[in-house]
């Protein structure tokens, strides 16, 4: 590593400290993960056609979301620029040994979507962190209101995924499901 790279590292995990520190419970302790290359949790392939199996299933069931019922919705298919949002903040949460919706720079789903080359009309995200399966990260979103909300939502017609896992922080393993509708269709 280069002392100018050295130095750049050096000032940023400070500066992750700092402001970590300031959001932190007291008595807990801030960790910082150092950043990590991507491991990924599954294929892509994978990821894929299992994610769209279960958001469909729901989807075409329809149901209630806490104190909001949903009618059966329209199925949704996968799109691979949502897809790589999606990968980009798992990828940031690992690293980060964040869980949440805004990433590095305080960058926000819709804005990762639009870098990602989608021009869409209506965009949500859902995250999740620790579970090691689409399957129960599906489950666990549909027993969530608003995660659920997000899935049953018919506005939505288009779906990316990803997760990402860094072993050296709190969850493991960190997930995205980006889902969309494109501004013309």
């Amino acid at each position: 590593m280069s002392p100018r790279r050295h130095r750049l590292a050096i000032v940023t995990t400070a500066l992750v400290i700092f402001l970590a520190g300031g959001c932190a419970p007291p008595e807990k302790k801030t960790v910082v993960v150092p950043k990590r290359p991507y491991a990924q949790c599954t294929s892509a392939a994978r990821m894929e056609k299992q994610m769209v199996k279960l958001i469909n299933r729901a989807r075409a069931s329809g149901g209630r979301c806490g104190a909001k019922r949903f009618r059966p919705a329209a199925a949704v298919r996968w799109n691979p620029a949502l897809a790589t949002a999606a990968r980009s903040h798992s990828i940031d949460m690992a690293d980060r040994n964040r869980l949440g919706h805004k990433g590095t720079g305080k960058s926000t789903v819709e804005k990762r979507v639009g870098r990602a080359g989608y021009t869409w009309r209506a965009v949500g995200e859902n995250v999740a962190g620790g579970l090691d399966s689409c399957e129960s990260v599906v489950s666990g979103w549909l027993k969530s209101p608003g995660h659920c909300a997000n899935i049953m939502e018919p506005a939505f017609t288009e779906i990316g995924a990803a997760c990402a896992q860094n072993t050296a922080s709190r969850y493991g393993t960190y997930w995205t499901l980006v889902m969309a509708a494109p501004l013309k269709q």
